[in-house]
Parts: structure tokens; sequence; C-alpha cells
């Protein structure tokens, strides 16, 4: 895949100056966490109601579009509806305070409308330990797991042609039960390939990512099959899948976007690129309130209208 030249930017403070040129922000209306809900958009959508379009999601399969006063309800599966709110606009889809049922179905709307379309990301100042914390939980992040099933329009009819040639492809994060949960959903057993998000957002997590791992890693042998991609960086995580199917030529990809966002962005962009051969798998954690508190550095991915190329 060819990317743009200058595909990320960074921020350590937001200004509206710097999305002059973006007709169209999707933002959560509400978070429990600080960074889920940036003052800007407050400020662009006071000046300009029809420039925000807030998100209020219910439950995994719906959500709540608000739009210069007006509410419309909609289906994530819809992509016509979705694609409808998209197109012809160039399109700033935050992420932070968004669930990836929500947010994944927007993107897949961006990606087939081929609108100029950015994502951005906000890095929480830091999570909330866990409160005894083992080797699989150091931090305090999620309720509970709903289980798997499809994201929203991402659903596959058809599985693999030969499940002997599948490979399970995990995005480690911080929760170790994770993975482990999912894989178990596949038989037979694939064959595992982690990515490890290096380098972190601080300098201590990937050695977190993989103590909390550390189970999961050994029992199914995967310590030597561990890629890197940087855990700010759907560009690198995109890359780091292309690299494993040109290891793995022939095999059918089960990605589990368990870790970073960045991550399973580069995951999800993959999936639509390559729907035939490979299938993302979710569980649905239920996130736990305050589980981060401040806001970090601030990504802004630019996918332009998505025409890159494979080289």
């Amino acid at each position: 895949m060819i990317f743009p030249a200058t595909h990320t930017l960074r921020f350590t403070a937001l200004a509206s100056t710097d999305f002059a040129d973006i007709d169209l922000v999707v933002a959560a209306r509400s978070s429990t966490e600080d960074r889920g809900h940036l003052p800007l958009w407050d400020d662009i959508a006071a000046a300009n109601p029809e420039r925000v379009a807030w998100i209020t999601p219910h439950g995994r399969d719906s959500a709540v579009f608000s739009l210069a006063g007006l509410d419309q309800e909609l289906t994530l599966s819809d992509e016509n509806a979705l694609t409808a709110i998209v197109r012809g606009r160039s399109v700033l889809i935050d992420m932070s305070g968004l669930p990836h049922s929500t947010w994944a179905p927007l993107f897949r709307a961006a990606h087939s409308a081929r609108v100029n379309t950015r994502v951005l990301y906000a890095e929480p100042d830091r999570y909330k330990e866990h409160s005894s914390p083992i080797s699989a939980s150091r931090f305090d992040l999620s309720t509970t797991l709903e289980g798997l099933a499809p994201l929203p329009g991402f659903a596959r009819l058809m599985g693999p042609p030969d499940e002997s040639r599948c490979l399970f492809v995990a995005m480690l994060g911080f929760e170790g039960n994770r993975p482990e949960c999912l894989a178990l959903q596949i038989e037979p057993l694939p064959k595992v390939v982690p990515v490890v998000g290096v380098p972190g957002f601080q300098l201590e997590y990937p050695s977190f990512t993989v103590a909390c791992n550390r189970r999961f890693l050994q029992e199914y042998r995967a310590h030597s099959d561990i890629r890197y991609a940087r855990a700010s960086c759907p560009f690198e995580a995109y890359k780091a899948i292309e690299e494993i199917r040109r290891d793995f030529n022939g095999y059918y990809l089960y990605l589990a976007p368990v870790g970073t966002k960045p991550h399973a962005l580069g995951a999800v962009w993959y999936a639509l690129d390559h729907p035939d051969d490979c299938e993302i798998m979710f569980d649905h954690p239920v996130r736990k309130p305050g589980r981060t508190s401040g806001i970090g550095v601030v990504h802004v991915y630019d996918f332009g209208v998505f025409e890159g190329g494979n080289v």
C-alpha cells in the first residue's frame, strides 16, 4: 500500500484553524473519559452547527446522529445511510470517545464513498491502575466482555476456504484475556501471530503488553512470531498485516483488534481493502467509567480519499 507522504500530524494543543478545511467533524456527544469529548468541537459547533455531527451510541448496533439540532437514529450496519452523511464532504472522525462498533462503520462509509477522510485519536494522559493488579490486568479498563460478534457492517457469510490455512493475528493490548477468549472460538485452533505496539505511547507500555499477554503467548508458542508496529500508527499496523500476509501467502486472516485504537483502525482499514481473505473478530468490551484521565498527544491520521495502490 502506498501511503501519503505526510499522513500523521501530532498536536499537544488544538485550534479551530487546524481543521479549517474540514467540512464535517464526527464526534461523541459525551464521554466518561476526558479525551472522549474535546472542547474544540463545542467551539466549532457553536460557530457553525452544521460542521459537527454528535454521536450517541445505542448499544452496539445503532446510534443517534445529531446535526444542526436534528436527531436521527441509524442502524450502524446500514452503509447507505452512513454514506449519505459523509458523501460529498471532507470528514474528520474523532474515534477517541467512540466504541469500535460506532467508529468502524463510519470509517467504512467514508472508505466506500471515497471522501477525503481524517481520523483523530487522543491519547489519555494515564490509565487507571487495577486495585489488585495481576500479570494479565495491570490496568482497570473493562467491566465485562459482551462476547464475539461482528462489528456492524463487517459480518461475513462465508468462512475460510481451507480451515487448515488460517492465522489468528492479534493486535495485543493490556487485557490478556481478550485474545485468549477470541482464539478459542476458532476450530481448529489456528497459528497465532501477535502484533505489539512498539514504540508504545509510553516507554514502558510494550513490556506491560507482553507481560499482560504472557499466558496467551506461551500457550500458543507465539513469542518467536511477534511483529511490531508503532502503537499510535494505523499505517504501520496496516503494513505489519501486509507483511504477515506475504510471509503466509494464501492464508486466511482472523484479525483481532484488541490493542490500541490506532492498531484497530489499521486492521479495520486492511479488512476493508481485503474483504475476501480476512475478517475482523471482536469481543465488545464494556468500558469502565474513568478508565483513563487527562488528554495526552492528539494524533490526526490523513487517509486522503483512499487511493493507495499495491507495491
